[in-house]
Protein backbone atom coordinates (compact mmCIF):
# COMPACT_ATOMS: atom_id res chain seq x y z
CA UNK A 1 0.00 0.00 0.00
CA UNK A 2 2.65 2.26 0.73
CA UNK A 3 4.36 1.77 -2.47
CA UNK A 4 1.50 2.27 -4.20
CA UNK A 5 0.99 5.67 -2.80
CA UNK A 6 4.55 6.49 -3.70
CA UNK A 7 3.93 5.74 -7.07
CA UNK A 8 0.72 7.59 -7.02
CA UNK A 9 2.29 10.83 -5.85
CA UNK A 10 5.34 10.80 -8.40
CA UNK A 11 2.91 10.29 -11.14
CA UNK A 12 1.21 13.74 -9.82
CA UNK A 13 4.46 15.52 -9.66
CA UNK A 14 5.44 14.18 -13.53
CA UNK A 15 1.98 15.54 -14.62
CA UNK A 16 2.03 19.27 -12.43
CA UNK A 17 5.92 19.05 -14.47
CA UNK A 18 4.36 18.07 -17.48
CA UNK A 19 1.70 20.88 -17.39
CA UNK A 20 4.27 23.91 -16.39
CA UNK A 21 6.71 23.13 -19.73
CA UNK A 22 3.45 23.30 -21.27
CA UNK A 23 3.25 27.27 -20.13
CA UNK A 24 6.43 27.76 -20.01
CA UNK A 25 6.66 26.87 -24.13
CA UNK A 26 4.34 29.86 -24.86
CA UNK A 27 1.00 28.21 -24.74
CA UNK A 28 1.92 25.68 -26.90
CA UNK A 29 -1.32 22.89 -27.53
CA UNK A 30 0.28 19.95 -27.27
CA UNK A 31 -1.28 17.79 -29.84
CA UNK A 32 -0.08 19.91 -32.63
CA UNK A 33 2.98 21.82 -31.19
CA UNK A 34 1.13 25.02 -32.34
CA UNK A 35 0.48 27.65 -29.79
CA UNK A 36 -3.09 28.03 -28.70
CA UNK A 37 -2.86 31.51 -27.60
CA UNK A 38 -4.77 34.02 -30.58
CA UNK A 39 -2.36 34.72 -33.58
CA UNK A 40 -1.86 38.13 -33.75
CA UNK A 41 -0.04 38.48 -37.48
CA UNK A 42 -2.36 39.33 -40.13
CA UNK A 43 -3.39 37.60 -43.26
CA UNK A 44 -3.89 33.83 -43.72
CA UNK A 45 -1.77 32.82 -40.96
CA UNK A 46 1.19 31.84 -43.71
CA UNK A 47 4.78 32.52 -44.01
CA UNK A 48 6.45 33.53 -47.68
CA UNK A 49 7.06 30.19 -48.25
CA UNK A 50 3.69 28.10 -47.38
CA UNK A 51 4.18 27.30 -44.12
CA UNK A 52 2.53 27.90 -40.70
CA UNK A 53 3.87 31.22 -38.97
CA UNK A 54 2.48 32.39 -35.77
CA UNK A 55 3.43 35.51 -33.27
CA UNK A 56 1.64 37.12 -30.11
CA UNK A 57 1.78 36.93 -26.76
CA UNK A 58 2.48 40.39 -26.95
CA UNK A 59 3.91 42.58 -23.69
CA UNK A 60 5.42 45.36 -22.44
CA UNK A 61 7.83 45.81 -19.41
CA UNK A 62 8.54 49.25 -17.53
CA UNK A 63 9.99 48.70 -14.41
CA UNK A 64 12.76 49.85 -12.55
CA UNK A 65 13.88 45.98 -12.65
CA UNK A 66 12.83 42.38 -12.88
CA UNK A 67 15.09 39.37 -13.68
CA UNK A 68 13.19 38.18 -16.89
CA UNK A 69 13.78 41.09 -19.97
CA UNK A 70 10.05 40.64 -20.68
CA UNK A 71 8.76 40.11 -17.24
CA UNK A 72 7.27 36.67 -18.86
CA UNK A 73 4.90 38.25 -20.20
CA UNK A 74 2.98 39.61 -17.29
CA UNK A 75 1.88 43.21 -18.84
CA UNK A 76 0.10 42.36 -22.03
CA UNK A 77 0.12 44.90 -24.42
CA UNK A 78 -2.87 45.08 -25.93
CA UNK A 79 -4.92 48.35 -27.72
CA UNK A 80 -4.64 50.98 -24.71
CA UNK A 81 -1.75 53.77 -25.19
CA UNK A 82 0.78 52.75 -22.50
CA UNK A 83 2.11 55.49 -20.59
CA UNK A 84 5.50 56.75 -20.66
CA UNK A 85 6.20 59.28 -18.15
CA UNK A 86 9.11 60.41 -15.72
CA UNK A 87 8.80 57.65 -13.42
CA UNK A 88 9.67 55.22 -16.68
CA UNK A 89 12.38 58.28 -17.83
CA UNK A 90 14.05 58.48 -14.90
CA UNK A 91 13.37 55.36 -12.66
CA UNK A 92 13.04 52.33 -14.42
CA UNK A 93 15.93 50.22 -15.63
CA UNK A 94 13.78 47.80 -17.89
CA UNK A 95 11.94 49.43 -20.98
CA UNK A 96 10.76 46.25 -23.66
CA UNK A 97 8.46 45.68 -25.94
CA UNK A 98 8.11 41.79 -26.14
CA UNK A 99 6.19 38.74 -28.04
CA UNK A 100 6.38 35.49 -29.45
CA UNK A 101 7.18 33.83 -33.15
CA UNK A 102 6.77 30.33 -34.06
CA UNK A 103 7.90 28.79 -37.26
CA UNK A 104 7.92 24.74 -37.34
CA UNK A 105 11.27 23.83 -38.25
CA UNK A 106 12.36 26.74 -37.39
CA UNK A 107 11.64 28.28 -34.01
CA UNK A 108 11.13 24.85 -32.23
CA UNK A 109 14.62 23.26 -32.14
CA UNK A 110 18.26 24.49 -31.58
CA UNK A 111 18.40 26.31 -35.20
CA UNK A 112 21.20 28.78 -35.07
CA UNK A 113 20.31 30.14 -38.75
CA UNK A 114 16.48 30.79 -37.81
CA UNK A 115 17.45 34.74 -37.87
CA UNK A 116 17.85 33.79 -41.44
CA UNK A 117 14.41 32.38 -41.75
CA UNK A 118 12.89 34.96 -39.73
CA UNK A 119 12.64 39.03 -40.63
CA UNK A 120 11.41 40.46 -37.65
CA UNK A 121 11.00 44.35 -37.82
CA UNK A 122 9.44 46.93 -36.10
CA UNK A 123 7.94 49.92 -37.21
CA UNK A 124 6.89 53.26 -35.42
CA UNK A 125 6.35 56.92 -36.63
CA UNK A 126 4.92 60.14 -34.47
CA UNK A 127 1.43 61.40 -35.78
CA UNK A 128 1.44 61.50 -39.65
CA UNK A 129 5.48 62.12 -39.71
CA UNK A 130 7.75 59.50 -41.23
CA UNK A 131 7.85 55.99 -40.91
CA UNK A 132 11.08 54.37 -39.26
CA UNK A 133 12.14 50.55 -38.72
CA UNK A 134 14.84 48.87 -37.47
CA UNK A 135 15.55 45.15 -36.98
CA UNK A 136 14.09 43.20 -33.70
CA UNK A 137 16.60 41.05 -31.75
CA UNK A 138 15.61 37.40 -30.48
CA UNK A 139 16.78 37.42 -26.93
CA UNK A 140 15.86 33.56 -26.06
CA UNK A 141 13.69 30.09 -26.91
CA UNK A 142 11.26 29.36 -25.11
CA UNK A 143 9.49 25.78 -25.72
CA UNK A 144 8.52 25.79 -29.39
CA UNK A 145 8.77 29.74 -29.49
CA UNK A 146 11.63 32.68 -30.22
CA UNK A 147 10.71 35.27 -27.94
CA UNK A 148 11.42 38.78 -29.49
CA UNK A 149 12.64 42.34 -27.45
CA UNK A 150 12.81 45.90 -28.78
CA UNK A 151 14.15 48.11 -25.92
CA UNK A 152 12.17 51.76 -25.74
CA UNK A 153 15.85 53.33 -26.14
CA UNK A 154 15.68 57.03 -25.06
CA UNK A 155 16.59 58.37 -28.73
CA UNK A 156 13.21 57.32 -28.96
CA UNK A 157 11.37 60.12 -26.38
CA UNK A 158 10.56 63.67 -27.93
CA UNK A 159 11.87 65.01 -24.48
CA UNK A 160 14.90 63.74 -23.93
CA UNK A 161 17.51 65.60 -25.85
CA UNK A 162 15.37 68.34 -27.31
CA UNK A 163 16.34 71.68 -26.02
CA UNK A 164 13.09 73.01 -26.36
CA UNK A 165 9.36 72.61 -27.61
CA UNK A 166 10.34 74.88 -30.30
CA UNK A 167 12.71 72.30 -31.29
CA UNK A 168 10.26 68.84 -30.87
CA UNK A 169 10.86 66.82 -33.96
CA UNK A 170 7.50 65.04 -33.75
CA UNK A 171 3.47 66.30 -32.90
CA UNK A 172 2.98 66.94 -29.77
CA UNK A 173 -0.15 68.15 -28.13
CA UNK A 174 0.52 70.62 -25.59
CA UNK A 175 -1.40 70.36 -22.23
CA UNK A 176 -0.60 73.04 -20.31
CA UNK A 177 2.41 75.95 -19.76
CA UNK A 178 3.44 77.26 -16.19
CA UNK A 179 6.75 78.68 -15.14
CA UNK A 180 8.89 78.18 -18.40
CA UNK A 181 7.93 74.37 -19.17
CA UNK A 182 4.77 73.54 -20.97
CA UNK A 183 3.84 69.70 -20.57
CA UNK A 184 3.21 68.09 -23.31
CA UNK A 185 2.56 64.35 -24.97
CA UNK A 186 3.32 62.49 -27.85
CA UNK A 187 1.81 59.01 -29.08
CA UNK A 188 4.19 57.24 -30.70
CA UNK A 189 2.47 54.56 -33.15
CA UNK A 190 4.38 50.77 -33.84
CA UNK A 191 4.10 47.74 -35.12
CA UNK A 192 5.79 44.64 -35.89
CA UNK A 193 6.64 42.34 -39.30
CA UNK A 194 7.79 38.77 -39.38
CA UNK A 195 8.63 38.07 -42.87
CA UNK A 196 6.95 41.01 -44.29
CA UNK A 197 3.05 39.84 -41.94
CA UNK A 198 2.35 42.46 -40.00
CA UNK A 199 1.84 41.89 -36.08
CA UNK A 200 -0.24 44.58 -34.17
CA UNK A 201 -2.68 44.51 -31.32
CA UNK A 202 -5.62 42.85 -31.28
CA UNK A 203 -8.05 45.74 -32.86
CA UNK A 204 -5.75 45.49 -35.74
CA UNK A 205 -4.01 48.80 -35.10
CA UNK A 206 -1.18 50.12 -34.09
CA UNK A 207 0.63 50.11 -30.01
CA UNK A 208 0.97 52.79 -29.14
CA UNK A 209 3.24 54.54 -26.65
CA UNK A 210 2.12 57.96 -24.95
CA UNK A 211 5.16 59.97 -24.03
CA UNK A 212 4.07 62.29 -21.62
CA UNK A 213 6.76 64.98 -20.14
CA UNK A 214 7.58 68.75 -20.12
CA UNK A 215 9.67 70.92 -22.78
CA UNK A 216 11.34 74.26 -21.95
CA UNK A 217 9.45 77.55 -23.73
CA UNK A 218 10.96 81.14 -23.66
CA UNK A 219 10.46 82.88 -20.52
CA UNK A 220 11.36 86.88 -20.63
CA UNK A 221 9.81 89.81 -18.98
CA UNK A 222 9.94 92.67 -21.43
CA UNK A 223 11.44 95.43 -20.59
CA UNK A 224 10.92 99.27 -22.05
CA UNK A 225 14.29 100.09 -21.88
CA UNK A 226 15.45 96.64 -23.52
CA UNK A 227 18.33 94.39 -22.31
CA UNK A 228 21.46 95.12 -24.15
CA UNK A 229 23.97 97.01 -21.96
CA UNK A 230 26.62 97.09 -24.23
CA UNK A 231 26.95 97.06 -28.00
CA UNK A 232 28.85 93.95 -30.06
CA UNK A 233 27.23 94.67 -33.30
CA UNK A 234 24.62 97.57 -34.17
CA UNK A 235 22.73 97.86 -37.54
CA UNK A 236 19.49 99.74 -38.80
CA UNK A 237 16.96 99.35 -36.12
CA UNK A 238 18.43 96.40 -34.27
CA UNK A 239 21.49 96.28 -31.46
CA UNK A 240 22.66 92.88 -30.52
CA UNK A 241 25.14 93.02 -27.44
CA UNK A 242 25.25 91.66 -24.04
CA UNK A 243 23.27 91.67 -20.52
CA UNK A 244 23.49 90.94 -17.55
CA UNK A 245 24.64 87.36 -17.57
CA UNK A 246 23.83 86.90 -21.11
CA UNK A 247 23.92 88.03 -24.48
CA UNK A 248 20.88 90.19 -25.79
CA UNK A 249 19.07 91.81 -28.65
CA UNK A 250 16.76 94.80 -29.29
CA UNK A 251 14.92 95.42 -32.29
CA UNK A 252 13.01 98.69 -32.70
CA UNK A 253 12.32 98.80 -36.39
CA UNK A 254 8.81 98.16 -36.52
CA UNK A 255 9.10 95.83 -39.84
CA UNK A 256 11.66 93.50 -38.50
CA UNK A 257 9.41 93.26 -35.35
CA UNK A 258 6.08 92.53 -36.90
CA UNK A 259 7.94 89.42 -38.62
CA UNK A 260 9.39 88.03 -35.59
CA UNK A 261 6.59 88.75 -33.06
CA UNK A 262 3.30 86.50 -32.42
CA UNK A 263 2.01 86.64 -29.12
CA UNK A 264 0.38 83.52 -29.95
CA UNK A 265 2.94 80.96 -30.57
CA UNK A 266 5.06 79.78 -28.09
CA UNK A 267 9.34 80.74 -28.15
CA UNK A 268 11.40 78.28 -27.49
CA UNK A 269 14.46 81.48 -26.31
CA UNK A 270 13.51 84.27 -23.91
CA UNK A 271 11.73 86.84 -26.35
CA UNK A 272 9.15 89.25 -25.29
CA UNK A 273 7.89 92.24 -26.91
CA UNK A 274 6.74 95.86 -25.44
CA UNK A 275 5.65 96.61 -28.64
CA UNK A 276 7.50 99.39 -29.79
CA UNK A 277 10.94 96.81 -28.53
CA UNK A 278 11.28 93.77 -28.79
CA UNK A 279 13.84 91.78 -26.92
CA UNK A 280 15.72 88.34 -27.10
CA UNK A 281 17.82 86.84 -24.86
CA UNK A 282 20.27 83.99 -25.69
CA UNK A 283 23.42 82.42 -24.19
CA UNK A 284 26.28 82.09 -27.07
CA UNK A 285 28.32 84.36 -29.18
CA UNK A 286 30.13 82.37 -31.67
CA UNK A 287 32.60 83.23 -35.15
CA UNK A 288 31.47 82.91 -38.48
CA UNK A 289 33.92 81.59 -40.69
CA UNK A 290 34.50 84.04 -43.53
CA UNK A 291 32.76 87.04 -41.49
CA UNK A 292 34.11 89.99 -39.86
CA UNK A 293 30.99 90.40 -37.93
CA UNK A 294 29.97 87.70 -34.66
CA UNK A 295 26.87 85.06 -35.05
CA UNK A 296 24.70 84.37 -31.77
CA UNK A 297 22.81 81.39 -31.44
CA UNK A 298 20.31 79.42 -28.60
CA UNK A 299 20.07 75.88 -29.45
CA UNK A 300 16.25 76.44 -27.75
CA UNK A 301 15.37 78.77 -30.80
CA UNK A 302 17.24 81.53 -31.60
CA UNK A 303 19.97 82.19 -34.37
CA UNK A 304 21.51 85.01 -35.74
CA UNK A 305 23.54 85.21 -38.76
CA UNK A 306 26.25 87.61 -40.39
CA UNK A 307 26.63 87.65 -43.76
CA UNK A 308 28.87 91.06 -44.61
CA UNK A 309 27.10 93.82 -43.03
CA UNK A 310 23.32 91.93 -43.04
CA UNK A 311 22.44 90.61 -39.97
CA UNK A 312 19.70 88.02 -39.95
CA UNK A 313 17.90 86.52 -37.13
CA UNK A 314 15.62 83.81 -37.07
CA UNK A 315 13.68 82.73 -33.90
CA UNK A 316 11.87 79.46 -33.88
CA UNK A 317 8.11 79.07 -32.29
CA UNK A 318 5.94 76.22 -31.55
CA UNK A 319 2.46 77.23 -32.94
CA UNK A 320 -0.03 75.15 -30.82
CA UNK A 321 -3.20 75.41 -33.92
CA UNK A 322 -0.98 74.63 -36.90
CA UNK A 323 1.05 71.64 -34.27
CA UNK A 324 4.50 72.43 -35.50
CA UNK A 325 7.65 74.88 -35.66
CA UNK A 326 7.76 77.77 -37.27
CA UNK A 327 10.47 80.22 -38.53
CA UNK A 328 10.16 84.03 -37.81
CA UNK A 329 12.90 85.54 -39.40
CA UNK A 330 14.13 89.10 -40.53
CA UNK A 331 17.29 90.57 -41.97
CA UNK A 332 19.08 94.28 -40.53
CA UNK A 333 21.09 96.20 -42.66
CA UNK A 334 24.07 98.75 -41.74
CA UNK A 335 25.58 96.15 -39.07
CA UNK A 336 28.72 97.33 -37.58
CA UNK A 337 30.69 95.56 -35.06
CA UNK A 338 31.53 98.37 -31.85
CA UNK A 339 34.90 98.33 -29.79
CA UNK A 340 32.71 95.60 -27.37
CA UNK A 341 32.93 92.99 -29.77
CA UNK A 342 35.47 90.43 -29.26
CA UNK A 343 35.90 89.45 -33.03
Amino acid sequence: MARALLFGAAMRHLAYALLAAGVAAGCTDAASSEPSAPNQLRGDDKADGGGPLWAGLTSITIERYTSDPCDDGKNGLGDEPVVYDEWARERAGIRNVCFEVWSPGVTDGDNPDFWKQLDVEVHWQFGSGPEQHAYVNSIDRRGNNRRYAWALDYSLDPTVYTPSLAEVKVPVTVVSTSQGYAQIQADMHFWFTVNGRVLNSPSNHPFTIRYEGYLRVGQLTPSATGNVLYDIVTCSGARFGSGAGYFAADIRDPGAIAQLWDGSVLYGAGVASTGSVLEAIYPEQIAVAGQSLPGFRDDAGVSITPDGSTMTMTLDAYDRSAGATRHLSATFTGCIATANSSQ
